[in-house]
C-alpha cells in the first residue's frame, strides 16, 4: 500500500508569507545594533564633555575666589586707614558744629551794655546793672520722661536787674518801652518791677528810683551782625562770617 501526504496549510498565501517573513529575521545585517552603539557613545561623550567643562569652570571659579580673598586681604588695611579717617572727620565736624552753636549763642556783654546806654533817656540815669545767677542747666529728653536719652541741656536765660534814677515817672516808662525794641533783649521780660519817689534831704532834689528786669534774648547771633557790628562786636561778626562762607552755618 502506498501513503499520501497531503500538507493543505502550504496552499494558503498568509501561511506562506509568514514563513518568507521569518527566515528574513534571521538575516546577519548588524547596521542597527551599531546604530544604537553610536548613538548611545555619542550621548555617552556629550556627558563627558558637561562634566569636563563644569570641572573646568569650578577650577576657574575657585582661583577667582583665591584671588579675591587675597586682594581683601590686601585692601583691609588701606579699608581700615579709610574708616578711620571717616571717624575722624565725624568729629571734627561735630566739634566744629559745637563751636559754630557756641559763637552762635553768644551775646558780647560790651554791645549788650552798649545798646542799654544808647537807649537811656536824657533825663533818667542808670546806677547799677546786676546779673543774676542763672539756675541749673534743665535736660531735655527724648520721647517720654522714662526715656534715658537726652540732648544738650538747655542754657538758662540770664537775667539783668537794672536800677537807677528819674526825673519823672514817664521818663521810665519810655525808657521801659525802648528797651523792649532791644535786638538783645525778651519783650516780654522787660518790664518795670518797682518805683517810687525821693527826695534828697540835702539837695532837696526829687528823683524817682525805679527797678526794671529783663532777660538775654536767644535769638542767634548770626541773626544780629549787622547790630554786633554797630555796637563794637565786630571780632565776633567776622567770625561768624567766616563761618557762614565755609558752610559752617546757615547763611
Amino acid at each position: 500500500m502506498y501513503s499520501i501526504d497531503i500538507n493543505l496549510l502550504n496552499d494558503r498565501p498568509e501561511y506562506g508569507q509568514q514563513v518568507v517573513a521569518a527566515s528574513n529575521y534571521n538575516s546577519d545585517d548588524k547596521t542597527p545594533l551599531f546604530i544604537g552603539l553610536g548613538v548611545g557613545g555619542a550621548a555617552l561623550g556629550l556627558v563627558l564633555i558637561g562634566f569636563g567643562v563644569m570641572s573646568f569652570m569650578n577650577q576657574q571659579l575657585t582661583a577667582e575666589d583665591s584671588n579675591l580673598d587675597e586682594e581683601l586681604a590686601r585692601l583691609a588695611p588701606k579699608l581700615a586707614e579709610v574708616e578711620d579717617l571717616k571717624n575722624q572727620e565725624r568729629q571734627v565736624n561735630a566739634e566744629t558744629k559745637a563751636l559754630a552753636t557756641v559763637f552762635n549763642q553768644i551775646k558780647p556783654w560790651s554791645a549788650t551794655l552798649q545798646d542799654i546806654r544808647d537807649r537811656v533817656p536824657p533825663t533818667l540815669q542808670v546806677t547799677k546793672i546786676q546779673q543774676a545767677a542763672p539756675p541749673p542747666p534743665k535736660k531735655v529728653g527724648k520721647g517720654n520722661s522714662k526715656a534715658k536719652a537726652a540732648v544738650a541741656p538747655l542754657a538758662a536765660p540770664t537775667k539783668l536787674t537794672i536800677t537807677g534814677n528819674a526825673i519823672s515817672f514817664n521818663d521810665i516808662n519810655d525808657f521801659v518801652l525802648t528797651l523792649r525794641k532791644s535786638p538783645f533783649l525778651t519783650i516780654a521780660e522787660t518790664q518795670l518791677m518797682a518805683s517810687e519817689r525821693k527826695t534828697n534831704k540835702k539837695t532837696q532834689v526829687s528823683v524817682v528810683e525805679h527797678t526794671l528786669e529783663t532777660t538775654i534774648n536767644d535769638v542767634p547771633a548770626s541773626e544780629l551782625l549787622q547790630v554786633l557790628n554797630a555796637k563794637g562786636a565786630s571780632g565776633l561778626a567776622a567770625r561768624i562770617g567766616v563761618l557762614k562762607q565755609k558752610g559752617v552755618m546757615k547763611p
